[in-house]
């Protein structure tokens, strides 16, 4: 028995297996291909790929990751993606990737954003991050570009154009520190630039002038061709005034013109040309002083007419320009570097650090922003007398000083002579009038008058002086006259008195004019006419030729009116019935005696000893009781007589010593 089984349609049907077997082996195959194409590109591609599914675990990377990263591709493989995140962003993104998914609002995916990403050693670095979504795998791929170098590069460029900006403050600090006026302009003769010094010596803002013709600094007469002869320059080459200085007028905005130094000098880059202008105002005014400062411009180079320096933080030198070697005397090479000290006198170079440092930190500013008076060192060690203008450059990170140094030792002494000449112009009316009255006399030379209430007189007159003079000859006369008045002299000083004139053996002292207030007038008089006495016994105990002298004294108290009169050898006189009683109690007076008012013994106070003489007829008064003045308690001799008060003057202590030697 046979069975028989039809194998046609089960063949066919293993055939069309076997087909679809070999169609998908090689579907497989060309997909492998293209995948190991595709590879291929990617490993080649100059950005990091990574590619991940929906669970944020990374399906391929590129051989870039690897060496962005550091991972090799095996330790990629099967990682979640923030493995390349720094913690405080890996810790969420799990969230944002679930948070999508579930609403499909996209954040990331289609855009590009700079990001921060993690190196395998744990560093960071900046990065663009590109994110795109595959539809049919739900796989999101990421392109990552390093930004490391553009950012280096990008901060490289800034601090470029930063330090561009800082070169170009320092430049605009030191020219607005100058002492002198700038000008910038083209070849059109526009002005491009301005300092503030420019400003202050013209009148115009620097609004004002920036787009204006230079010629409007200049008077008609020259401004009228001025564009002419910048276009002969332009067209010839032929310089005259570029490169050189030459004195020139130049006009104000008022219209007021003044003389001034021009120098001039050109940038063969830009074809700007640069002036700097030193009002010679004042230098004109002083022959000599002008001079001084012609020789000083002629030398001046780097367009600067003083010495300049630029100090950092520390106070080290940074800049000096060729000014500064002239005037101290180093090189430029000896000045940059060292420390600014070098310049100054040991007694302030010792604390100069320590100021700079206080002023860092406080900002209490003192130099900054003013010109004062200092002493300068130079490299031999002398030192001289300098005007220093000081400004101060903030660069951000870093803050540098600008300072400028003007000599002023021909001023010093012009001003030191002056000074001298009006010294001894003072001494001299200080000789002849009180100090105060002679004060009053310079501020004020109309007439001087006033009136004292309770003022104490003295004259003092030699006992038969006529018959005298006639056995002396005319210099023995004058030499024992300034003798004894010169003795009485120094006792004025002692006292604070007043002399107010001699005539011929006549010598005649108030209390006033006093800076204090008349309480002691009347008992320093006293004490000056004792030792007038004490003098006149000194005098007599040298043995003059012609033998003894004895003086009458008088003195009275009162109200008096004093001033200055005549306008030739000025005298201070005064007037009153006190001046005629004091002059009636001289005349009427004992020879060797002081005879006083009953006024001067109430007014002396109780250190003095008075002698009742009694009562006598006094021409233009009529009967008065007079008294005679015999002594006064002693006083400490090391001060002066006046409550104890130190003596006023070297010469009131050696007359203070003179009289304990009568």
């Amino acid at each position: 028995c046979g069975f028989i089984r039809d194998l046609t349609e089960e063949k066919a049907h293993q055939a069309a297996i076997l087909e679809k077997q070999l169609a998908a082996e090689n579907l497989s195959k060309e997909l492998q291909a293209n995948q190991n194409i595709i590879m291929g590109i990617l490993d080649a591609a100059f950005h990091a790929l990574f590619v991940i599914n929906e669970k944020c675990i990374i399906q391929m990377v590129n051989k870039k990751s690897c060496e962005v990263f550091g991972w090799t591709q095996e330790e990629f493989i099967g990682k979640n993606i923030n493995l390349i995140m720094p913690d405080h962003v890996a810790v969420n993104h799990n969230h944002y990737m679930k948070h999508y998914l579930e609403t499909g609002v996209k954040n990331m995916i289609g855009t590009q954003r700079e990001v921060t990403a993690r190196r395998k050693d744990g560093s960071t670095f900046p990065c663009i991050l590109g994110l795109s979504e595959t539809q049919q795998s739900g796989m999101i791929c990421g392109f990552i570009r390093d930004l490391t170098k553009e950012k280096a590069a990008q901060a490289a460029l800034i601090a470029k154009n930063k330090e561009l900006e800082i070169n170009q403050s320092l430049v605009m600090s030191i020219l607005d520190a100058s002492f002198h006026a700038l000008f910038v302009i083209d070849e059109q003769c526009i002005i491009q630039m301005v300092n503030a010094k420019s400003c202050e010596v013209f009148g115009w803002t620097k609004e004002e002038l920036i787009g204006q013709n230079i010629k409007i600094i200049m008077p008609p007469a020259i401004a009228n061709h001025h564009d002419g002869y910048m276009k002969s320059y332009l067209e010839t080459g032929m310089k005259k005034m570029i490169g050189t200085q030459r004195e020139v007028t130049a006009q104000r905005k008022d219209g007021s013109t003044f003389p001034c130094k021009l120098g001039l000098s050109e940038t063969k880059e830009s074809g700007l040309i640069c002036g700097f202008i030193h009002d010679l105002t004042t230098e004109k005014a002083a022959e000599a002083e002008l001079l001084a400062k012609t020789r000083l411009t002629e030398k001046i180079i780097n367009a600067s007419f003083d010495a300049m320096f630029v100090i950092n933080e520390r106070g080290v030198i940074e800049m000096v320009n060729a000014a500064s070697e002239k005037v101290f005397g180093w090189s430029h090479d000896e000045f940059i570097g060292q420390n600014i000290k070098m310049i100054m006198p040991m007694s302030r170079a010792v604390n100069h650090d320590s100021y700079l440092k206080k002023y860092m930190e406080s900002g209490v500013k003192k130099m900054i922003g003013t010109e004062r008076e200092v002493e300068a060192r130079r490299v031999d060690g002398s030192t001289f007398p300098c005007i220093l203008g000081m400004s101060e450059v903030d660069n951000g990170d870093s803050r540098q000083f600008v300072g400028f140094v003007k000599d002023i030792t021909d001023q010093k002494k012009k001003l030191h002579l002056a000074e001298s000449e009006r010294d001894a112009s003072d001494a001299l009316l200080y000789n002849i009038l009180p100090e105060h009255i002679a004060n009053r006399l310079k501020e004020d030379p109309s007439h001087i008058a006033d009136l004292y209430g309770n003022t104490t007189i003295l004259f003092a007159d030699i006992v038969g002086f006529t018959d005298r003079t006639s056995l002396m000859s005319p210099q023995e006369l004058v030499v024992m006259l300034n003798d004894i008045f010169s003795r009485f002299d120094d006792l004025i000083d002692i006292y604070e008195l007043n002399k107010v004139k001699t005539i011929g053996d006549c010598y005649m002292v108030t209390s006033i004019p006093c800076n204090e207030l008349e309480h002691d007038g009347c008992s320093r008089v006293c004490r000056f006419a004792l030792d007038m006495m004490k003098a006149v016994q000194a005098f007599n105990n040298t043995g003059p030729r012609h033998g003894h002298i004895t003086f009458r004294v008088g003195i009275a108290t009162g109200q008096v009116v004093a001033g200055v009169v005549g306008t030739k050898r000025f005298l201070f006189d005064m007037w009153g019935d006190a001046v005629n009683v004091a002059a009636r109690m001289e005349q009427s007076g004992l020879a060797g005696q002081i005879q006083v008012t009953k006024e001067v013994v109430e007014s002396a106070g109780p250190d003095f000893t008075f002698e009742r003489r009694g009562t006598l007829s006094i021409k233009g008064k009529g009967k008065m009781e007079v008294f005679i003045l015999k002594s006064a308690h002693e006083l400490n001799r090391k001060h002066s007589a006046l409550d104890g008060r130190k003596p006023n003057s070297s010469r009131a202590l050696r007359s203070a010593s003179m009289i304990d030697n009568f």
